[in-house]
């Protein structure tokens, strides 16, 4: 409202004039004056009468009018909330700390008696992996560059892996973002997934990052997936 101010005040100087002017020409008018004249004051009289009421308007509007500054500070809290709300959604890049996985099929030796698909990478394994890493708080998650999001879902078709409609191959490169020592701790401990998969030979590049980038989320392109 302080911006207002100046403004407002001009206006009702402005007023003030014309009161004092209306005042004037009615006494003018009262008095015994030549027709012609009589009609041209009363005219006069009407177009101050009539600038008047429109200048009071015209402060009734600024007064109601939010301030410049509240206006700005309603578009910036609106723009951070659609930010946010893209970043939760997965449709804006997420630069930050967290952690690099690597995954490959093993190279070992398959042994008697064990199902050779236990040397390769499935599904389930990756899925395992990203339950682990959204407990232990990752702020973004992508699979060789493909953003996942809540809806996101994972299949493997032997070296082919589908991520909510988009192919890629193994081997893959899962990107965390968030606390690095936490999400390595939820993989890497005796009991964590990367433990079992080593029974097996699965090949494991597992470290932490300073800063990187988990790139937003794209619909898939029609004809692929």
């Amino acid at each position: 409202m302080r911006a207002h101010v100046p403004l407002v005040a001009v206006v009702g100087l402005v007023i003030g004039l014309i009161l004092g002017m209306e005042l004037h020409l009615q006494a003018s008018v009262s008095q015994n004056l030549p027709y012609e004249r009589f009609v041209a004051m009363t005219n006069l009289l009407q177009q101050r009468q009539d600038l008047h009421a429109a200048l009071l308007a015209e402060i009734v509007q600024l007064q109601r009018a939010p301030a410049p500054t509240v206006a700005a500070r309603a578009l910036q809290a609106k723009e951070r909330a659609l930010a946010k709300a893209k970043a939760a959604a997965g449709l804006s890049p997420y630069t930050g700390a967290g952690i690099v996985l690597t995954l490959n099929d093993s190279t070992l030796p398959t042994q008697f008696g064990v199902d050779p698909n236990e040397y390769l990478l499935h599904d389930e394994d990756l899925l395992t992996v990203i339950d682990d890493l959204n407990s232990a708080g990752a702020k973004a998650i992508s699979l060789n560059g493909i953003r996942l999001i809540a809806t996101s879902d994972v299949h493997c078709a032997g070296a082919v892996v589908s991520v909510g409609g988009e192919r890629t191959s193994i081997p893959v490169t899962i990107l965390a973002a968030g606390n690095p020592a936490a999400l390595k701790k939820s993989l890497d401990g005796p009991a964590g997934e990367m433990a079992l998969l080593s029974l097996y030979g699965i090949r494991i590049d597992l470290h932490e990052s300073s800063r990187l980038t988990v790139p937003a989320y794209t619909p898939p392109r029609a004809g692929r997936g």
